[in-house]
């Protein structure tokens, strides 16, 4: 028999969370099932793969924070009920608000992927000065900058956790920065930008301006 009984299926991807998505909306539309994706992100031109998305026409909406705000649970999930399954990935805020309300729908399941630090490779311990107020934290050889730089400030902004996003972004001082992101361009890096999400040290200490 099906793995589901689902008569249509919803996706949901935040920014780089279409990369998951993408193959799946694939097979969708190859297997012939009724399929309907809402993609977000901050702005079209910082969101991936947006010509491949919109050529499949009419199934895929688009909704930029710049155009349409923040979106709500009602938006990411139009005409969703009943024996429909909703597959999402994105940034945790978005995945929790999808979870929240998909919880109070009456048969619909809910597939959720999110978006988790890869492990650090060749990692070394090294510090991280906070240069607003002379904060020191260890960032052991395998955690990322940014897990110990949230212990001591829990609102900074992250997505992604992979180098793809750059929600994470943030002034070096000084130090010299093992960079591992996949975004920034040589210009960026020179004038001191760097993703603490997975880029790291290649000396003793960072010197952040946070």
């Amino acid at each position: 028999g099906h793995g589901s009984s689902a008569a249509r299926v919803h996706f949901v991807a935040g920014g780089i969370g279409i990369t998951p998505i993408l193959p799946m909306i694939r097979m969708a539309d190859r297997l012939g099932i009724d399929w309907t994706m809402v993609y977000a992100g901050r702005s079209r031109d910082t969101i991936p793969f947006l010509s491949e998305v919109e050529s499949f026409g009419s199934r895929v909406t688009v909704r930029t924070d710049d155009e349409h705000g923040i979106p709500t649970a009602a938006d990411l999930l139009p005409g969703v009920g009943p024996d429909t399954s909703v597959y999402c990935c994105g940034p945790v805020v978005m995945t929790q608000v999808i979870a929240d309300t998909v919880r109070e729908m009456r048969d619909v399941e809910l597939y959720s992927e999110r978006f988790s630090p890869p492990p650090v490779v060749n990692g070394i311990a090294f510090q991280v000065e906070l240069a607003r107020t002379g904060e020191v934290l260890d960032v052991p050889a395998d955690k990322s900058v940014l897990e110990e730089v949230l212990k001591a400030r829990p609102d900074s902004s992250y997505s992604c956790r992979q180098g793809f996003c750059r929600t994470c972004v943030v002034r070096v001082r000084s130090g010299e920065v093992d960079h591992r992101d996949t975004v920034l361009t040589d210009a960026e890096r020179a004038a001191g930008d760097m993703l603490i999400c997975v880029s790291r040290c290649g000396g003793d200490r960072l010197v952040l301006d946070l």
